[in-house]
């Protein structure tokens, strides 16, 4: 689709640019005219660029404006006001420049024709595919007003965990963080000290303190190299993760091996499962596009590759408790509570609970993943300075055993 940078007066009379993405140059001045804006100069930009420049305005949306969002959607359906007319107000009063944009955009479209379900398809980037889908149902179903009280009450729970994971990870941050600034100190500036004055009394170093101090002169004498390398392995790895299927593959199995991590992934990603799944079944979503669109939203490709196995299983026949157990990568708690909701016709519920079930744990891990992660900061600490210490200690000791021996 074209994209035109537009320098346009409003009804103030101030003069705005914007950069605006429109089938042709006909609906483009229409949609000026929607705004209330007279174009001054209107230019055609290339593909790439307007593509480039959509990508970063969007970026600024974040979980918290979706939340705001459709809250405020769920709202203005409940109050029975046509969509086309509250969309205007509501971004009228968004503070967010891309969720304004993007609310004046669907606002028109939708005076033009399209349905909301269709207006917000062109923003599945942004809002994500399953609220898109979930929109299309609830817009078929006549509940759009559930649907989007679902989708807010969904991307506020995430936020809540994600909040939570970063604030329980702030202290194991700074003690690594301050642990690594202390190693570093003590190779690179205390030790190289030491050994100069071991070497000046002529006093025979043990083996645990000569290796210490061969790790130190080769860290000092090659720190900007060394710190070179771990930047370069860490946009390596990035790169690959998001260049190479298979490479993003391998770590993502890799990293739900790591503990700690591994439950924190592992309990997000059934809550997850469970969450969607609840949300598509309940809107009356078929099991297959159901399991096409997690695919599409799950981000751990080991996940992702599961859902893909699921969906030919079920397509072949296979419920869908059967089509979990053959992936080998859900709990036997999910495996029996979807068996017994596939048999009572209630999956919805089973699937409601098992969503709870598995946010009270990560509520819990989060509140305590610093009680979890102390022991082995304790534990890492006391060893690296115990062999410091002692690497220290033997040949002092050696060097007032010989004093005393002299007298």
């Amino acid at each position: 689709m074209p994209y035109y940078a537009v320098k346009a007066v409003d009804n103030s009379g101030r003069v705005v640019s914007r950069a605006i993405e429109a089938d042709n140059e006909v609906q483009l001045l229409s949609f000026l005219e929607f705004l209330n804006l007279t174009p001054i100069k209107v230019s055609r930009r290339p593909e790439l660029l307007g593509k480039v420049q959509k990508t970063l305005h969007f970026r600024s949306v974040k979980r918290k404006d979706l939340i705001d969002l459709f809250e405020n959607l769920h709202l203005l359906a409940q109050s029975g006001v046509p969509l086309g007319v509250g969309l205007w107000d509501l971004a009228e009063d968004m503070e967010n420049p891309a969720i304004k944009d993007m609310l004046h955009d669907v606002a028109y479209r939708i005076q033009s024709g399209l349905s909301i379900s269709d207006a917000l398809a062109r923003y599945e980037d942004v809002l994500g595919s399953i609220a898109v889908n979930l929109v299309r149902i609830g817009e078929e179903t006549g509940s759009l007003d559930r649907v989007f009280k679902d989708i807010s009450e969904h991307y506020a729970r995430i936020e809540d965990f994600v909040s939570k994971v970063k604030q329980a990870l702030i202290y194991p941050a700074f003690a690594v963080f301050t642990v690594t600034i202390a190693l570093v100190f003590w190779l690179v500036y205390v030790l190289p000290k030491l050994a100069e004055l071991f070497k000046g009394l002529n006093v025979q170093l043990p083996t645990i303190t000569i290796v210490v101090m061969n790790i130190s002169e080769f860290v000092k004498e090659y720190i900007l190299y060394i710190s070179a390398f771990f930047v370069i392995l860490t946009v390596t790895i990035l790169l690959l993760r998001k260049k190479n299927e298979r490479f993003r593959y391998v770590t993502d199995k890799l990293f739900l091996k790591v503990p700690i991590i591994n439950m924190i992934l592992y309990n997000f990603n059934y809550a997850f499962f469970s969450e969607y799944m609840r949300l598509l079944v309940s809107a009356g979503v078929s099991l297959y596009e159901t399991l096409q669109t997690l695919e599409e939203s799950f981000h751990n490709r080991v996940f992702k590759r599961a859902m893909a196995s699921m969906k030919e299983s079920v397509s072949g026949g296979s419920s869908i408790s059967e089509s979990m157990r053959r992936t080998q990568l859900f709990p036997s708690l999910m495996l029996r509570m979807i068996a017994v909701g596939e048999e009572t016709g209630g999956l919805d519920d089973q699937l409601d609970y098992l969503a709870r079930y598995y946010y009270n744990k990560l509520d819990y891990i989060t509140q305590n993943i610093a009680k979890i992660i102390e022991p082995l900061i304790i534990i890492t600490v006391g060893l690296f300075m115990a062999i410091i210490m002692i690497s220290l200690l033997l040949p002092i000791y050696d060097l007032i055993s010989q004093i005393g021996a002299q007298f």
